[in-house]
């Protein structure tokens, strides 16, 4: 607004507008604060991050400061979700987590961009590229998977069961079965998805669990009788 613009208003209106400038000011001048206290911050959570004393890490992120931070600054933002993330792994006992191995705060954000980023090429452009990345991925836990598909994928259920298949061509039957039903809660009833968790089964030798698996099926169709050959059944 120019100054012209501001002298044609009535008092009131002017008022209030510089009422609004001044709220607003203030708040710039919080942030700018705020930002300032950001680099102690990042210092701290580093600091806690090497020492692996991730529950005081949990507890230094209630601050008030942080909180407000994490509306105004992508990294303290994301860390955040990191920070839930690892609340999830510890809920389900994973023991090699998003944070294992970890240095500093901006090498684990690094490490939840590349996976998400990751998980949008397999979805949506080059699944065989996909699948050799993501196979070279070493921390990769299944709650880990899983927000990140709830969060960021399109086609959920299919996801999903693309990435059981990578665990399984990875010999990682036990995420793979864990990724199937996942699949299953997004998608319920598939047959093919119980298909595939009875062929884990059998690869284990688990042949009780597999005929349970089959149970699942509602409509059985070709898709089983084609199971049921590689089976020798």
């Amino acid at each position: 607004m120019d100054d012209r613009q501001f002298g044609n208003m009535d008092n009131e209106s002017r008022e209030k507008l510089s009422e609004e400038i001044e709220i607003s000011k203030k708040k710039q001048k919080e942030k700018d604060l705020l930002r300032k206290k950001a680099v102690a911050y990042r210092e701290e959570i580093d600091t806690l991050i090497i020492s692996s004393e991730y529950e005081e890490l949990l507890e230094f992120y209630e601050k008030e400061d942080l909180k407000r931070l994490s509306g105004i600054e992508n990294d303290i933002a994301i860390f955040q979700i990191i920070l839930y993330i690892y609340q999830m792994e510890q809920r389900e006992n994973v023991e090699q987590g998003i944070l294992n191995g970890v240095r500093s705060m901006g090498e684990a954000v690094e490490r939840y961009l590349q996976m998400k980023f990751l998980l949008w090429r397999v979805e949506f452009r080059d699944e065989e590229e996909g699948r050799a990345a993501f196979q070279n991925m070493q921390q990769i836990s299944i709650p880990f998977l899983k927000y990140l598909i709830h969060t960021s994928s399109f086609d959920k259920a299919n996801t999903a069961y693309k990435l059981a298949m990578f665990f399984k061509g990875a010999g990682k039957i036990a995420s793979a079965f864990a990724m199937l039903n996942y699949t299953n809660e997004l998608s319920p009833d598939a047959e093919i998805v119980f298909c595939e968790m009875a062929d884990i089964c059998m690869m284990a030798g688990k042949y009780k669990d597999a005929a349970a698996c089959i149970a699942r099926i509602k409509e059985p169709s070709e898709v089983l009788v084609k199971y049921q050959q590689k089976w020798g059944l």
